[in-house]
């Protein structure tokens, strides 16, 4: 795998709801590593509690992460309680390639606005890793 240029996607997206960002440039022989994954809330000096996960198939909104499912690949949580403090949590599977599309699915307070700022890689892979990379991205085990 070679890499061919690093890009950052920045945007928001609402509590509860989950968007496409479009990735897919028409070719299985290029994909997308995940570097970086940060949420903050809209209003950061509100003390508002969320929660995001980035996956590779497009799935109804829900605030639980499932780390055995393939297709979750990026999880962030801010201002959630841990103890006597509170912080911030970010987590990405260094290993998926991501191959079409991503999508976010932020949690918090109902109609909450969620930052988000995701690094990406593109990459050159060789189109038998790119289909490899499609099944498990659509949540199959390989």
């Amino acid at each position: 795998m070679k890499s061919i240029r690093n890009y950052t996607i920045r945007g928001e997206v609402v509590a509860g709801d989950v968007k496409r960002i479009k990735l897919f440039d028409g070719k299985f022989d290029t994909g997308f590593r995940l570097k970086q994954f940060i949420i903050t809330p809209h209003r950061v000096l509100e003390s508002e509690e969320l929660s995001a996960k980035l996956m590779t198939e497009n799935r109804t909104h829900g605030v639980n992460w499932f780390w055995g499912r393939q297709s979750e690949i990026g999880w962030a949580a801010w201002n959630v309680p841990i103890n006597s403090r509170y912080g911030q949590f970010s987590q990405i599977d260094h290993e998926a390639i991501i191959v079409e599309d991503l999508f976010i699915d932020g949690s918090g307070d109902s109609g909450e606005i969620i930052n988000y700022y995701i690094e990406l890689e593109k990459i050159s892979i060789t189109e038998w890793e790119g289909a490899l990379a499609m099944v498990r991205n659509s949540n199959q085990d390989v």
